[in-house]
């Protein structure tokens, strides 16, 4: 591209012009390229199918961290520059900027982020944020083309972002969310990616511009969950769009995450992953990343591996510790600790059949079992799956007793906790856990379910008689809404106590909207109902 910079004067231009005149098409590579093209200033990254993994850096996003949070509330970028250069040094190629944290105003304080960020680094941001009013006012400060993350089916945000990136030539992260369903399987997400792909068409925007989040869900929780990303990967590079994903979000609730995200980053890469948002100083994953540089011709001649690993040498590995001794359980309580639904009926019977009584089995084996779950999930001995598998276990065993327990003793009066994800908000994982382990409690639960406004939320625990409201929230930017339900309990003077919790939630937070207790998991809530009671 020729032409002229500040201090060139129209003759200058001219005369260039004059000089080109007739010289047509000055080069060309004949390479088709497909993916997405972000640049700075001074740098240049394409993401796409064919080239090197690129990895995002996400540290810039105040979830789960004090410092940042603090900061960002009080208008300083201090961590936030330490965690760009830390972040760099350490191999990201983009960098993520999120300043969504509780009680922060977005629309002033992303573009002043940004500025400060594009006026020390070179490469590439992320604007990533769920407010979009935020986004379209840092898009003006970013010199190049920036990756946005992300455009989803959400009503409204199409329309507004979608154009504004078009115009800009933003690349931007396409979530294949419409409505307040949460697609788990990758043909839903497919179905969903198609029709935002048409909606974006009827708007003027270029595919080049979109790259698509293949929505990674913890394998914790969704078992399948690493398989349905493979699918919706290789159904992408077949479509010739560049993808990435959360990589910290297959690992929620597991031990050894790093090991967990860098083994599922090889397969992905294998199915034509072309980017992760991640952080670039996880050891595991920096190693991953530089051998599939080597693994997919990216690094000629290795020497760029060779240089940065002459000297390395194998981790020591790690002793495997299994609980339980394996095989079928030989006690109604070992079934429990062990979540073994499949043996714990027939454990449950022989005991009645030697002549138990539901009552006793209830009080002195399956709670006390389900509280050491509890203690074990707390020290780190149990991690999620177990945690789940052990309250659903409880779960079946209570349901077949219940009818004994209710013959001897008529309907049991349980205290009613009525659970909901708050409004603008479709994560419910964390809801529905926290939910089954009241239940195993001796809690009559009720779910409200996902997105529920303030005023239904109360509506529901006054029509259930309700003791306990708990909310949940996943981001920082549906958080604020917990302190709608609590104002309006106070307002109606309901003796209901709320407690609260999710992943960017914090004692600090719940504290100041006056939550009666902040939970940080599901063995916490169930705490703090107890003690409600």
């Amino acid at each position: 591209v020729l032409g002229g910079c500040c201090g060139t004067t129209p003759e200058h231009l001219a005369a260039l012009a004059q000089s080109l005149r007739g010289l047509g098409e000055v080069c060309s590579t004949g390479v088709a390229r497909s993916g997405i093209c972000l640049t700075s200033r001074s740098q240049m990254v394409r993401i796409g199918v064919g080239q090197p993994l690129a990895i995002i850096g996400e540290r810039i996003n105040p979830t789960g961290k004090k410092q940042l949070t603090l900061e960002l509330q009080e208008g300083r970028f201090d961590t936030a520059l330490q965690f760009a250069d830390a972040q760099l040094e350490a191999g990201a190629t983009v960098l993520d900027v999120n300043v969504g944290a509780p009680l922060v105003d977005e629309t002033a304080l992303l573009p002043e982020l940004v500025q400060r960020l594009v006026g020390r680094l070179t490469v590439p941001l992320s604007l990533d944020s769920s407010n979009a009013q935020a986004i379209a006012a840092a898009l003006p400060y970013c010199p190049g083309s920036f990756l946005v993350n992300s455009v989803s089916g959400e009503e409204g945000r199409m329309e507004l972002l979608g154009p504004l990136c078009r115009d800009y030539g933003a690349p931007f992260i396409l979530l294949p969310l419409e409505g307040a369903t949460l697609p788990e399987k990758a043909a839903e997400r497919i179905r969903t990616v198609e029709s935002l792909l048409l909606r974006a068409e009827r708007l003027g925007i270029p595919r080049r511009l979109m790259m698509v989040d293949i929505l990674a869900l913890a394998v914790s929780s969704s078992p399948d969950g690493a398989r349905q990303c493979l699918e919706m990967t290789r159904w992408c590079a077949d479509q010739g769009l560049p993808t990435t994903l959360g990589l910290s979000n297959l690992s929620f609730g597991l031990p050894a995450r790093d090991l967990l995200n860098a083994t599922f980053l090889a397969y992905a890469a294998g199915a034509g992953l072309s980017s992760c948002i991640a952080n670039p100083s996880a050891q595991r994953l920096r190693e991953a990343a530089d051998a599939l540089k080597v693994l997919g011709e990216h690094d000629p001649h290795a020497s760029s591996f060779i240089s940065g690993y002459a000297n390395w040498k194998p981790g020591e590995g790690s002793v495997l510790q299994r609980q339980g001794g394996g095989g079928a359980s030989k006690t109604l309580g070992e079934a429990v600790l062990n979540g073994d639904r499949e043996n714990v009926l027939s454990l449950l019977e022989a005991e009645l059949a030697a002549g138990a009584e539901p009552f006793t089995l209830v009080q002195e084996v399956l709670i006390p079992a389900i509280t050491e779950v509890g203690a074990r999930y707390e020290r780190r001995e149990y991690f999620l799956p177990q945690l789940i598998r052990a309250a659903e276990t409880m779960q079946t065993a209570f349901a077949h007793l219940k009818p004994r327990l209710e013959a001897g003793r008529g309907p049991e009066e349980r205290p009613v906790v009525i659970m909901a994800t708050v409004e603008g908000d479709i994560h419910d994982i964390g809801k529905n856990i926290v939910s089954l382990l009241l239940g195993n409690h001796g809690f009559a639960v009720i779910d409200a379910g996902k997105d529920v406004p303030a005023e239904d939320i109360v509506a529901c625990a006054l029509e259930h008689k309700a003791r306990i409201i708990g909310l949940s929230a996943l981001m920082t930017t549906t958080m604020v809404r917990m302190e709608d339900t609590i104002k309006l309990v106070r307002e109606k003077g309901l003796g209901i106590k709320v407690m609260v919790g999710g992943a960017a939630v914090t004692q600090a937070f719940a504290d100041a909207i006056g939550a009666d207790a902040y939970c940080a998991d599901a063995v916490g809530a169930v705490r703090a109902a107890k003690n409600f009671v």
